[in-house]
């Protein structure tokens, strides 16, 4: 049976960025899918816990995480779904993820998006 409702789109904003996940660390999420976020380059805090993030590391990585509090001030817990966990990171900034976007891209494509593990 065909509905008349949809789940809005999220809105975008001149800030809406994409990354391009690159390895297998968050099954079901796919190599080659897109990871959508408002780039703020926020401090993380408390109302990101538990929520897929795209984190920038003091060491300069950028990467895509499940956000948990460190044991240490102002650090944090880094989590896969199935790749091994960084405990008390120090991170730059996080970004909630606001969509996740199946895509297979082509080699031209790829070249567009920032990567991300």
């Amino acid at each position: 049976m065909a509905s008349d409702k949809f789940l809005p789109f999220p809105s975008q904003t001149d800030r809406t960025s994409a990354r391009l996940v690159r390895g297998h660390r968050f099954e079901p999420i796919k190599d080659g899918w897109l990871l959508l976020y408002e780039d703020n380059q926020t401090a993380p805090s408390e109302s990101m816990v538990g929520e897929l993030c795209i984190v920038r590391t003091d060491d300069g990585r950028v990467l895509v995480r499940i956000l948990r509090k460190g044991r240490k001030p102002g650090r944090w817990d880094l989590l896969t779904g199935s790749g091994e966990q960084e405990l008390d990171a120090a991170l730059v900034w996080a970004e909630p993820v606001t969509m996740i976007v199946p895509f297979n891209p082509t080699p031209e494509q790829s070249a567009l998006f920032g990567d991300i593990e």
